[in-house]
């Protein structure tokens, strides 16, 4: 009988990608059954995040957790923070594989070599990951959106940043390999497209063209008549130019969303950062964007409390976020990383006011977003309808194009785009029924 096996995953959608990754490389090359993250299992891989202190406590739990659920069961550790910190996660218990980002197409055969005894540590300097790891992902656990990573690593140099430490130099995956991937996802089924990177507006510098190709890219994708809707993960403000904006406007499937590291409002903040922009080009984005795109999701991230961030200058990011046309917020307390630069500034600021800064803009974002809904109610839009529980009974939601989330009651639902009339609201967004024809289009 077959083995079990289970995956648990941290972190942002690139993992998600990578434990996709990691699971297609294992189905390829050992005989393993994958069951839930919760199921009995022989091999649990833990696929982890490491930016922040908090990512690091939650896969340290969830490890020690599965060992003592499941004492018999070999425990692999993968992701930014087993590269980060190999000898640290070999050390916790269960843990008998820690396998480093350059190490990653090893993973079958490591697999296959567990045997008792000490950890095996297959984590090599990152500098020796010098190209793509192109993996032919065919299914993902995601049912509705479908993740396709055409980059991975960055060449920026961010203080507060470990990730050029952890997942090495930008590296670019071909066209022609995103475009088959993009097809085969949309022809089994998968109704949104996502495309992520770690730093996706660098796409193509290490390809034989050396020039920036993302806007390409994403024009092949638009073309590919299976594909209903089209959506840009992360993207750095630097690489967010009009071509881009234009495209989306110009396109019905391309969702009308933008995620956008921001970070703080101050230059200063921004400088002391090694940010390449500043505040006022950062608004100027978010205006033009507002203006050539109606009811645009424009969520940023912030990091509360960076070394020295006074007061005023918090202050400064906080006005910025409240004046400017963004929807949401995801907001970091700020948790010094092993090895980054900012970890050896010695201004740091008080744990208990950069989470009081960060409950602030919290709130904020909060407020944002409800007035952002709240404008889509007596609307019909189109929601991506995705299978999701709440108290135990399986329920009818999903997204709008603009990152809104929209619940329709109790019952089961295919993964497909529907015209959906939004009634009102909830404390967990926008509530809708099917549409009729009383009601306006968005």
């Amino acid at each position: 009988m077959s083995k079990r096996i289970a995956y648990c995953t941290f972190g942002c959608r690139l993992n998600q990608y990578d434990t996709e990754a990691i699971r297609t490389l294992v189905d390829d090359g050992c005989d393993f059954q994958t069951v839930g993250p919760r199921d009995a299992a022989d091999v649990y891989v833990v696929n982890t995040c490491s930016v922040t202190a908090r990512a690091d406590a939650s896969a340290r739990k969830a490890i020690r957790r599965i060992a003592g659920q499941h004492p018999g069961a070999r425990i692999v550790v993968a992701g930014c923070y087993a590269q980060r910190a190999p000898e640290e996660l070999a050390s916790l218990p269960g843990v008998a594989l820690v396998v480093g980002a350059a190490d990653r197409s090893r993973v079958a055969e490591l697999i296959e070599q567990l045997e008792d005894g000490p950890p095996i540590v297959a984590v090599s300097p990152i500098g020796t990951a010098r190209s793509f790891l192109d993996v032919p992902i065919t299914e993902m656990t995601e049912h509705s959106r479908a993740f396709v990573k055409v980059q991975e690593g960055c060449n920026e140099s961010c203080t507060f940043c470990i990730v050029p430490q952890t997942r090495g130099i930008s590296r670019s995956r071909t066209p022609e390999s995103v475009l088959a991937q993009v097809r085969q996802l949309s022809r089994t089924g998968y109704v949104e497209v996502v495309l992520t990177g770690v730093h996706i507006g660098d796409y193509g510098l290490d390809l034989p063209e050396r020039r920036r190709m993302l806007p390409e890219l994403i024009e092949g994708v638009l073309d590919i008549r299976e594909v209903e809707r089209f959506r840009l993960s992360s993207i750095e403000p630097a690489s967010l130019g009009d071509e881009i904006i234009d495209l989306m406007s110009g396109s019905a499937k391309f969702a009308r969303h933008f995620h956008i590291p921001f970070q703080s409002g101050s230059d200063t903040v921004l400088a002391r950062m090694k940010r390449r922009y500043r505040s006022g080009e950062f608004a100027d984005l978010v205006n033009r964007i507002s203006d050539r795109i109606p009811d645009c999701g424009i969520g940023v991230d912030v990091i509360c409390g960076f070394p020295g961030e006074t007061d005023e200058e918090f202050l400064r990011t906080f006005e910025f976020v409240e004046n400017l046309p963004i929807t949401y917020v995801h907001t970091f307390t700020y948790s010094p990383r092993p090895g980054s630069e900012a970890e050896k500034f010695t201004d740091q600021v008080p744990v208990e006011i950069r989470k009081r800064r960060t409950r602030a803009l919290k709130r904020l974002s909060a407020e944002k977003q409800r007035r952002f809904a709240q404008r889509h109610v007596g609307r019909v839009v189109d929601v991506l309808l995705e299978p999701t529980r709440r108290g135990g009974r399986k329920r009818i939601a999903g997204w709008t194009d603009n990152y809104l989330r929209v619940d329709l009651g109790e019952g089961e639902a295919e993964a497909r785009l529907v015209p959906i009339a939004i009634t009102g609201m909830d404390a967990d967004g926008l509530t809708g029924v099917y549409a009729s024809t009383n009601l306006s289009s968005a």
